[in-house]
């Protein structure tokens, strides 16, 4: 297991969010490290996503010593080699396809694939590829990763896409067979603020290390 993997698997969530601002990006990931978050994902949803993600990797060494910053929402080759270029510490897509596996292995990056079938989860499996993202979760259940894990042994999931940001719902899955669950808008919500993100991802994370 990669030292990436197993910090994923230690940290039990994975905090994911784009904004159109640095500052305010800049912002929650400091929110985040300060209650304890060491891998976060940046999401390339928007015009900004990679001039911002590109400055968060340049000042992220000197505020934020020890933090994995990785980037997702990849969906091709190109979007893969730009975000590469920007230091991304791994890279997260919303699908698997040959062509994206077979890049990531060439270039050496951590690709961490979304997958919704078994299927899908072969490809990463057959790659030697170590984590793959099921997305998304909630459509597909609580018990879809227990139901196939033993086929793929030695492979760890990581559902994202609506699960709710609470101790009980994330147990639920980590019980299921997941190493960690994939955190949206229902941790860093709109309307939230810096001191309360921190506090509200502190109180999480010593809940599910308890």
């Amino acid at each position: 297991m990669s030292e990436i993997v197993q910090k994923i698997k230690d940290q039990k969530i994975v905090p994911l969010f784009y904004n159109e601002s640095f500052e305010v990006s800049k912002n929650i990931i400091k929110a985040l490290y300060e209650a304890g978050i060491r891998v976060i994902e940046y999401t390339n949803r928007g015009h900004q996503a990679l001039e911002n993600f590109t400055k968060l990797k340049e000042i992220s060494h000197i505020e934020f010593p020890s933090l994995l910053l990785g980037i997702g929402t990849v969906k091709n080759v190109q979007e893969m080699d730009d975000y590469a270029h920007a230091k991304a510490d791994f890279i997260i897509t919303p699908v698997i396809s040959e062509a994206l596996v077979k890049h990531a292995l060439e270039r050496n990056i951590l690709l961490i694939p979304g997958c919704f079938t078994p299927s899908d989860i072969n490809i990463a499996y057959q790659n030697g590829l170590k984590l793959v993202k099921i997305f998304p979760a909630d459509a597909l259940g609580k018990n879809y990763i227990k139901s196939v894990k033993p086929v793929f042994p030695g492979m760890n999931f990581m559902p994202t896409g609506g699960i709710h940001a609470e101790t009980e719902d994330i147990r639920e899955w980590l019980n299921g067979g997941a190493i960690a669950a994939g955190l949206g808008s229902s941790l860093i919500g709109k309307d939230i603020n810096d001191e309360e993100l921190t506090l509200k991802t502190k109180n999480l994370l010593q809940q599910l290390n308890q």
